[in-house]
């Protein structure tokens, strides 16, 4: 019986530990900020901000709307689902407004904003690229 316990503790002990990850806002090296706060990234994907401070295009990635980490982002930067933004981009989508690029994969986010001076992105594994800076890092639920 003890076994049994130690065993359902040690279990517990593990599904909780992957309840918490970390989001990492990350963008090109070459880029001239090197910090951007919750309200500046909403309004980049939100495309209320279109341009970094240098005029340069700003290009957001995100991921597929399956993807955990997009539901992380999703609900850390704007306190929603996937789901609920849609009604938004369908709004926009009206307007003539395209929403923001979409990539398969974190690896594919990290080689966009590698190669994109202009692009930002979130992933939750961080980047070890040269290529890439962080600009803001969350711990999400």
């Amino acid at each position: 019986m003890k076994a049994l316990i130690i065993l359902g503790l040690i279990a517990s002990l593990f599904s909780f530990s992957n309840v918490h990850a970390e989001l990492y806002i990350i963008a090109n090296k070459d880029l001239s900020i090197s910090q951007l706060d919750r309200n500046e990234i909403a309004a980049i994907y939100l495309l209320k901000k279109k341009r970094w401070e240098n005029g340069e295009d700003i290009m957001p990635i995100n991921l597929s709307a399956q993807a955990e980490a997009r539901h992380h982002f999703t609900a850390e930067i704007f306190d929603s689902t996937p789901e609920k933004l849609g009604s938004y981009w369908d709004k926009m989508l009206f307007k003539g407004e395209n929403p923001p690029i979409t990539q398969n994969s974190e690896q594919a986010v990290i080689m966009f904003v590698e190669r994109i001076k202009g692009a930002i992105g979130y992933v939750e594994t961080k980047p070890q690229s040269s290529q890439i800076k962080i600009l803001q890092q969350f711990s999400t639920k």
